[in-house]
């Protein structure tokens, strides 16, 4: 491993010096000005970036094409392996699924999907399955509580399922992990860490506890997960370029990481052990955007169990790890904006004590993954004035106190070869994950064939070109952002996207498209010779607004999916997790159909149904942080109005309070004992808590 990382550090080194030294060569044909010294200054982070993420990818393919020479992509899982897991002795593992306002029906539909691979494979004894809900959404707690039960009463030799909701959403997901760890992380040896919309098929899974209990030193294994189920443009290229390219990326990182690997929040298997000793996140001290909680707290607990001497690894010859793209570019910025603000909050712990350097690299690179979009925006500036100037300046041929003249000397031959070496960093790995892709008959197969697996390719690069610029803009204004004290709210991801209309796209885009025309202009008409070069950078910039209308369309009918363009193995052949997933949130959205108002009503008077709602909450524990008054309200409301006349705000606050869900449900049963109505289980619906229609006069 000190060998891998010498030889990845030293390949680095000698691109970025390289690049560096040609660079400076080209500005000092005719004399260093200010000028130049500033685009240097800006170059070198910059070459740097580009060269680590070239040597990263490109061990990679290495990596990947070395492991298909020597014992091809299968990885059989024997009936021994799998008895030897189920050993008595050997802890038990919790899948953990937190989340905030999910559509439920996705959510547990891949909670069964997972549940019943564990089952297939014959595996399911040694596994619970635990889904803590952040949610503040009544109407949304209910149809969790609801789909929890459908899914509990499911026949069949499954996991375990629990479903727990805080009440106090303290920490967000940080809190929402720690409280399970601290409530139930002593029963189980292991939990693995999912997402609201990730899937894990069962061998991995169980490849993922093998490993874990084979090494002892091992506290997190870390599977890379791949992007499935897009039905947006957008999300089918996020998916593709997954798909080519992913896999450098993953095995890259193994290659000189090692033992100090990385953590990404999700699809991992954890010692839970090492993680409750080790992983405690403190508030940074400040105030926010910078201070306060950390919000990309996976590196954090990645470096810390690091620190105290447990190995992170890396499993990127895995497949089977699933989890879903943003549906449209703004949902993605969206999640991109909380992301930026946690890897910002980075720098502060980059210098704490003891922390391995591999770690420091991780912290390092997620921070840079954002830097470096206004990076190349003050290049992009800097480069047009060094062209402005250029383009004005009248030449000088005899200097003071010389008798000869002295000629400019032209260095666009260098320039050239430089800017052409500088997009090899950049477009090379595509190349080799082609290659790779086009190397294996069966997925290449299962892509299209070769001939639509380059068309794939073009068309991805195509199309990520034109999103860069935009993603630069964004990325840039998001960092200014933080840097001038603007915090980051806690919203939900969206999962589905929703019709873009031309104005909305316009008004999204307003301040991309204004810079587009504006750079345009300024580029015309002060330094043309810079135009051929930027012209994928303005039309990016230029096109926002019909590239996002692009973007967002999806279904089969489009022209990409009817030429079969942008497909993964997994759209032609999706593996029996995935298929499964499918027809469970069928079955979710037709048993959850039925109205908030009347889930509601069903907890206030069905006997069963509020017993077990109040138990739930009163296990929990902690108080509504919902005001008094607002519980008391509530309760009032619900027994001589009806549920339909609850604010959103009062339905949380009878729902938290099971004394006042108590007591409103027996006022609401002794009132229907005074007019003559059934008790019986049955006897009341919730058509009895809506208010009576006026009488006619």
């Amino acid at each position: 491993m000190v060998t891998h990382r010498r030889l990845f550090l030293f390949c680095v080194m000698v691109i970025t010096l390289t690049a560096t030294q040609s660079f400076m060569q080209v500005l000092a044909a005719n004399g260093l000005s200010p000028l130049h010294v500033a685009l240097i200054v800006v170059f070198v982070p910059l070459a740097a970036w580009l060269a680590q993420s070239f040597c990263t990818l490109t061990a990679g393919a290495l990596l990947l094409a070395s492991r298909r020479v020597r014992a091809g992509w299968s990885s059989s899982l024997d009936p021994t392996d799998r008895a030897a897991g189920l050993d008595p002795a050997l802890a038990r593992v919790a899948l953990v699924m937190p989340v905030y306002n999910e559509d439920t029906a996705r959510v547990f539909a891949g909670v069964a999907a997972m549940r019943d691979d564990l089952a297939r494979l014959g595996v399911a004894s040694r596994f619970d399955v635990f889904v803590i809900s952040d949610t503040t959404d009544p109407d949304i707690w209910l149809a969790e509580s609801e789909a929890w039960r459908i899914e509990r009463e499911r026949a069949g030799d499954l996991p375990a399922i629990y479903y727990r909701r805080r009440l106090d959403n303290a920490r967000r997901k940080t809190g929402n992990i720690e409280d399970f760890v601290e409530r139930w992380g002593g029963a189980y040896g292991a939990m693995v860490t999912l997402d609201a919309d990730s899937i894990l098929d069962a061998r991995t899974i169980w490849h993922l506890t093998r490993r874990l209990d084979a090494r002892p030193r091992t506290a997190l294994i870390q599977a890379a997960p791949k992007l499935v189920r897009g039905e947006t443009l957008f999300s089918r290229l996020l998916q593709f370029a997954g798909d080519v390219y992913g896999p450098l990326s993953a095995a890259g990182i193994a290659f000189w990481a090692g033992g100090e690997g990385n953590y990404w929040g999700h699809n991992a298997i954890i010692r839970l052990s090492a993680f409750a000793r080790c992983c405690g996140l403190p508030k940074l001290p400040g105030r926010e955007p910078l201070g306060g909680e950390i919000l990309s707290h996976d590196f954090v607990e990645a470096a810390l169990l690091r620190r105290f001497g447990w190995r992170v690894e890396i499993a990127w010859d895995l497949t089977g790890s699933y989890e879903e793209a943003p549906p449209t570019l703004s949902d993605f910025m969206v999640r991109d904006r909380r992301w930026c603000q946690g890897n910002l909050q980075h720098g502060r712990i980059l210098i704490a004590r003891r922390l391995h350097w591999v770690s420091r690299a991780h912290l390092l690179t997620g921070i840079m993954s954002y830097l470096t979009s206004p990076l190349w925006l003050l290049f992009l500036v800097l480069a047009g004035l060094q062209a402005w100037t250029l383009s004005v300046a009248e030449p000088v041929y005899f200097q003071d106190g010389t008798p000869w003249p002295t000629w400019p000397v032209s260095r666009e031959d260098e320039a050239a070869v430089l800017v052409i070496s500088m997009m090899g960093l950049l477009f090379l790995p595509k190349l080799w994950g082609l290659l790779l892709a086009l190397a294996d008959g069966r997925t290449r197969r299962a892509r299209g064939g070769g001939v639509r697996l380059v068309a794939g390719v073009l068309v991805e690069t195509v199309l990520s070109a034109l999103v860069a610029p935009v993603m630069m803009i964004r990325h840039t204004r998001f960092v200014i952002a933080i840097l001038t004290g603007s915090g980051v709210g806690w919203a939900p991801q969206r999962r589905k996207a929703e019709h873009l209309t031309l104005g909305e796209a316009i008004g999204a885009n307003l301040d991309v498209l204004a810079i587009g025309l504006s750079a345009t202009v300024a580029v015309l008409m002060y330094a043309p010779s810079l135009g051929w070069w930027l012209v994928p950078v303005l039309a990016g910039l230029v096109g926002a607004p019909l590239l996002s209308l692009l973007l967002d369309t999806g279904g089969s009918d489009t022209p990409l999916a009817r030429w079969g363009l942008l497909t993964i193995p997994e759209d032609r052949e999706p593996p029996a997790v995935l298929r499964a997933v499918d027809r469970h949130e069928a079955r979710f959205v037709e048993a959850l159909a039925t109205t908030a108002e009347d889930r509601l009503a069903t907890v206030l008077l069905d006997p069963e149904i509020n017993a077990r709602h109040c138990a739930v909450v009163s296990e929990i524990g902690g108080t509504s942080r919902l005001p008094t008054e607002t519980v008391r309200r509530a309760e009032v409301t619900a027994i001589h109005l009806g549920p339909a006349f609850l604010t959103r705000d009062e339905r949380r606050a009878l729902l938290e309070s099971p004394d006042s869900l108590r007591r409103a449900h027996d006022a609401l049963w002794a009132d229907r004992a005074e007019m003559g109505v059934d008790h019986a289980p049955g006897g009341m619906g919730p058509d009895e808590l809506r208010p009576a229609a006026p009488a006619a006069e």
